[in-house]
């Protein structure tokens, strides 16, 4: 057992010698990052004042402007960081600017999920649903529209309730739009959509 012992011993460090004292093989000696160097660090000129780091990151006050309604000119609730997929847009504003890019992106199930279950299709001839699957096949083939809308107006509707106006811009040609949101499990829907005269 001694033996076995001794001659395992003497295989490792075989082993480990032959595993050593090489160059890696697999690094390109020209990639740019082998060549980084640091840069000095920036000298102030004669007469100029340092920069105080420290106050790098100070938040300037603001001054609060009330409106008539006694209510400040913010936001109720900040715009969401990462932008919506329709499942939680936060304000009425959020859902037609996820809206309008989706669209800009020829993402057809993100714009239609932007859309109400209880959705009324703008014309009698056809159904809710169908009008849904023509819009996703617009939204997918048919021209692209700017990702902003432009004169975007909300309107409070009751508590629960929206109507958004805009115009929305397919290169030189635009199109004033009219939406209608209803607020659904905590998120904003478009309940109606109408091309206005």
């Amino acid at each position: 057992m001694r033996k076995l012992r001794w001659l395992f011993a003497l295989w490792s460090v075989v082993l480990l010698a032959a595993c050593g004292g090489s160059e890696p093989k697999c690094v390109d000696p020209d990639e740019p990052y082998l060549g980084a160097k640091n840069n000095p660090q920036i000298h102030v000129p004669e007469g100029m004042t340092q920069p105080n780091r420290s106050e790098a990151l100070a938040i300037p006050e603001t001054k609060k402007a009330a409106n008539p309604s006694g209510r400040t000119a913010c936001l109720d609730t900040p715009p969401s960081y990462f932008r919506s997929t329709g499942t939680v847009a936060r304000s009425p504003e959020e859902v037609v600017a996820s809206w309008a890019q989706a669209w800009a992106n020829r993402e057809a199930d993100a714009v239609v999920s932007l859309y109400s279950t209880q959705f009324v299709a703008p014309t009698d001839s056809a159904g809710s649903k169908e009008w849904l699957e023509q819009r996703r096949e617009q939204v997918a083939t048919g021209p692209v529209p700017d990702s902003m809308v432009k004169g975007l107006k909300v309107e409070p509707d009751g508590a629960d309730r929206r109507i958004v106006s805009f115009t929305q811009q397919f290169g030189v040609n635009a199109l004033k739009k009219q939406l209608i949101l209803v607020r659904e499990s905590g998120s904003w829907r478009i309940v109606e959509e109408k091309v206005a005269l």
